[in-house]
């Protein structure tokens, strides 16, 4: 794994924390820590923050080991609920997704600390982080469902991820638990 992916999470939390801030640490960063070892090149987390809030965090950068992915970032974050950074020093990537759903508000809440780098983080769990990649269904999701399904094997609360796939699959008319049964099913219990 990319070593500056560590001092840019750091960073992040700090910035976050400092800020109160609630966060959780989503994306390839969080499946690597959940068990699927994977290469990823940025940082991925969610935010609990409404537009305004977001905005005012732009203004606020340039304290911070931060700068706006590009110029005019924040037609994107009114518009996309992404605030995308890099880190002045590391130049990592660090993409924070405006939680303002009732599940983001959920998945950060339930997130559990993990400490890197005697930095502790808050990572969703990994029920959260399946229905997630599911919801997004790129290439990339489906292998890191598969990759996570096989490392966390026996841990994983099914009933419970399917209820929120499902419920979570209705509102946005995507059959994410179908997504979820089929990577599951894939999976032979040795491997």
């Amino acid at each position: 794994m990319e070593p500056a992916l560590w001092p840019t999470l750091a960073d992040a939390a700090a910035m976050f924390e400092a800020r109160g801030i609630a966060f959780a640490l989503i994306g390839g960063l969080a499946v690597a820590l959940r068990g699927q070892p994977r290469m990823t090149v940025d940082v991925d987390v969610v935010i609990l923050a409404d537009v305004e809030r977001a905005l005012r965090l732009v203004r606020e950068i340039a304290a911070t080991p931060f700068e706006p992915l590009f110029p005019g970032v924040e037609e994107v974050v009114a518009r996309s609920f992404i605030l995308p950074l890099r880190h002045r020093t590391t130049g990592i990537r660090l993409d924070a997704a405006i939680g303002m759903s009732g599940f983001e508000r959920q998945a950060v809440g339930r997130a559990a600390p993990i400490v890197i780098g005697g930095v502790r983080v808050p990572v969703v769990v990994t029920e959260d982080l399946l229905v997630m990649k599911a919801l997004a269904g790129r290439p990339q999701d489906e292998q890191d469902i598969r990759g996570l399904i096989a490392a966390q094997r026996g841990s994983i609360d099914w009933p419970g991820c399917l209820d929120l796939a499902r419920r979570l699959g209705a509102a946005v008319d995507v059959d994410v638990a179908g997504r979820l049964e089929a990577a599951r099913g894939s999976i032979t219990p040795e491997g």
